[in-house]
């Protein structure tokens, strides 16, 4: 009997937190406006003090550089091998297996799915710009910022006849997602406080493809990392992969080979589109991507016009002046459109229309011609439910207090 009372009472609990923290917006709509980037660790390893040279370039990843203003979702941690490092820290440094030095590690956010790192290498000017961006990224997030539900990545196994089969398979099941899933209705209450800031008739159930060639040399470092976003995915090097992404560049998780099929691409696109049931990113599956996206000035309300994009550029070509001058614009050419000449992967839409390929980049100003710019940023954190939480509360104590004083009367008899 004091089990199934201690048991009840736990489940009031658990059942309290789970209802405040739910809301009725679909996942991939309430991950896009209020879950930031987690932030992708990069170690520099080295011995002794730096050279001028590696001050130099080490300074694009402090809080006025060059990457901190490309809005990428990184750290940088120096670690000198002389100085006695944490023990945690000489164990990765083992793990590299290299005396190259100095020598930058990168690594998923913590808790890594592979703690090893997913690249190692000389931290070069060329090396750091592929780290942090590339064009497939900026597809990717030009598509999701523009609205789509999803946009898949295919990462091709090399093996043609076996890539031709998945891939058909993928766009098939995602144009009969489009037709037959529904995305659920959003409630007034949720409206209110705020936890979606677009009209629910504007939200599209929509999904994309994109093609990753682990051949690109280009997408390199992004073949690299989405490998890194589970911890055996690099056992599958013969398979093709299908990976959803959402929100601000958040992987889903992977289905392999034989595991894209109807299925599983059903199952993934439901959990993306269904209500978020847990407003907590933390206890969400999934892995952020390392991207150079100014989300929080990005992510707008569909009512107003499209943003333009500005163009993807690399560490050497943004200086201070071309910030400068980003900062005091109003509204920048941001367009680049290119036909995928940067790079071999190409975007498929599940339409199969092919389109120009579209890049996002520096931080852009977001007022509208109003003057008012309705952002997840300017919003701020999502109110709570004050009225709800009231009552739950107070549900919760009554009901600990009658399970409490059960227990005593039971105590009192045995």
């Amino acid at each position: 009997m004091k089990r199934c009372l201690t048991s009840l009472v736990v489940l009031g609990i658990l059942l309290t937190t789970t209802v405040i923290w739910a809301c009725s917006v679909p996942v991939f709509r309430y991950a896009l406006e209020r879950w930031p980037a987690d932030k992708y660790s990069a170690v520099l390893f080295h011995r002794g003090s730096l050279t001028p040279e590696q001050q130099q370039l080490i300074s694009h990843f402090d809080q006025a550089g060059t990457i901190a203003q490309k809005s990428a979702n990184v750290e940088l941690k120096l670690v000198d091998l002389d100085a006695e490092p944490a023990p945690e820290d000489l164990a990765l440094w083992k793990a590299q297996k290299s005396e190259t030095l100095p020598l930058l590690v990168m690594r998923t956010p913590l808790p890594a799915p592979v703690p090893t790192g997913f690249w190692s290498g000389e931290p070069t000017e060329e090396n750091i710009s592929r780290l942090i961006d590339s064009p497939l990224r900026q597809n990717i997030a030009k598509q999701l910022i523009d609205g789509q539900t999803a946009v898949w990545v295919f990462l091709e196994s090399g093996d043609a006849a076996k890539d031709k089969v998945a891939r058909e398979l993928l766009v098939k099941e995602l144009k009969r997602m489009e037709k037959t899933l529904k995305l659920p209705e959003i409630e007034q209450a949720d409206i209110e406080q705020g936890l979606v800031s677009v009209s629910p008739d504007s939200l599209k159930l929509k999904f994309s493809m994109v093609t990753c060639s682990r051949d690109d040399s280009a997408e390199q470092s992004l073949t690299q990392m989405l490998l890194a976003t589970e911890n055996d995915l690099k056992d599958f090097d013969s398979e093709p992969m299908a990976l959803p992404v959402f929100g601000r560049g958040r992987v889903l998780y992977a289905l392999i080979g034989k595991g894209i099929n109807p299925g599983t691409i059903e199952q993934a696109c439901r959990d993306l589109t269904g209500p978020c049931t847990c407003q907590v990113k933390d206890q969400n599956p999934g892995t952020d991507l390392l991207m150079s996206v100014p989300w929080e000035k990005l992510v707008t309300p569909a009512t107003q016009d499209e943003k333009e994009l500005p163009p993807l550029t690399g560490l050497t070509s943004f200086s201070n002046s071309d910030a400068e001058k980003n900062d005091s614009a109003s509204m920048p050419q941001l367009l680049n459109k290119q036909v995928g000449s940067e790079s071999q992967a190409t975007e498929k839409p599940v339409a199969e229309e092919a389109g120009p390929s579209e890049t996002v980049a520096e931080a852009v100003s977001t007022e509208t011609s109003e003057g008012t710019t309705l952002t997840a940023e300017s919003q701020g954190a999502a109110p709570v439910h004050y009225k709800i939480e009231l009552f739950l509360l107070v549900g919760s104590v009554v009901l600990v207090i009658l399970l409490a004083g059960s227990y005593m009367l039971l105590a009192r008899k045995q």
